[in-house]
């Protein structure tokens, strides 16, 4: 089956997860972002905190997530990046590479338990070229390998997302994500 991928509906959604993801969001999905910069608790700087401004927190152990979050980094794998992967429901089918079609749902929260932006809400899946669509580093890490039907849970550090600047008004500078993807139609490369 061909695919149009120039859609109004793949541009719309291959926005989200690029630079302006807050902005690009539809309506009022959380809190302001006064109450998202709860996300960058308030600690003394360490060495590893050092290059960061005083009291922003870089250290994903050192963070306090949202209970409502589930976060159990000691129950996750860590990747080399830094990048924390749970996978919540296994999936069938082949693994999803660089050059496959994929429709994925996803919910973003701040540590804080603030929801930032969930696809659920519009009721239509991010669908992207895995490789080619613009995403933020801890994305691609996190949805390559995923099979059809899996649902995975993704901390990132804040490298891996939105880096130092964060993303206005949304989501704070230096703040890890919480994401949970669901693999919902997979295409392998050739087969679109």
């Amino acid at each position: 089956m061909q695919r149009d991928m120039t859609s109004n509906g793949f541009r719309t959604a291959a926005a989200l997860l690029l630079a302006p993801l807050a902005i690009a969001c539809a309506g009022d999905a959380g809190e302001d972002a006064e109450g998202g910069a709860e996300g960058a608790a308030e600690a003394p700087a360490t060495a590893e905190t050092a290059a960061s401004p005083e009291g922003v927190i870089t250290d994903l152990r050192e963070i306090t997530f949202a209970d409502e979050l589930a976060v159990d980094l000691d129950a996750m794998e860590e990747t080399e990046s830094g990048l924390f992967i749970q996978v919540l429901q296994e999936g069938s089918g082949p693994p999803a590479g660089y050059g496959d079609e994929m429709h994925v749902h996803y919910t973003l929260w701040l540590p804080n338990g603030s929801t930032v932006d969930s696809s659920h809400d519009r009721d239509e899946p991010l669908e992207l070229v895995l490789g080619s669509t613009p995403l933020i580093d801890g994305w691609v890490e996190g949805v390559t390998g995923m099979r059809l039907g899996e649902r995975r849970r993704l901390v990132l550090p804040y490298d891996l997302g939105y880096g130092e600047m964060g993303n206005a008004p949304r989501i704070p500078g230096y703040s890890p994500l919480v994401f949970e993807v669901e693999l919902v139609e997979h295409i392998p490369t050739g087969e679109g």
